[in-house]
């Protein structure tokens, strides 16, 4: 079980660091830039889970999906906003924070919804 859970934890890594590639600095809102992003990080939680109950791993699949483009969403607008861009040391904050509530999300949906 915690093995899975650390599958999940570097999916979303590779997901939200490697595969977002371009769509970073396109972000804004809910465009389709965004969207799609939604979509590598759903898959990216998806896969790893692909051998446990079908039900569960789609609702959990579904908050992963809404609520990383809900952080992302307000994350990204509160930077620009506040004007805060690399190498400002604010940017790396809201980066922090950001990480910090996809892997609660990760192990919350991992751990009462999938387990």
């Amino acid at each position: 079980m915690l093995t899975t859970f650390y599958f999940l934890i570097i999916a979303h890594l590779i997901g939200d660091f490697i595969l977002q590639g371009p769509l970073a600095v396109r972000k804004r809102g809910f465009n389709k830039y965004m969207l799609a992003h939604g979509g590598i990080m759903a898959v990216s939680f998806f896969i790893p889970l692909i051998s446990y109950p079908a039900g569960k791993v789609i609702i959990g699949t579904l908050i992963v999906l809404i609520s990383h483009l809900i952080i992302d969403a307000f994350i990204v607008e509160v930077k620009r906003l506040l004007k805060v861009d690399p190498p400002k040391y604010l940017f790396y904050v809201f980066l922090g924070i950001d990480q910090i509530l996809h892997i609660s999300i990760l192990y919350f949906v991992f751990s009462r919804i999938i387990s």
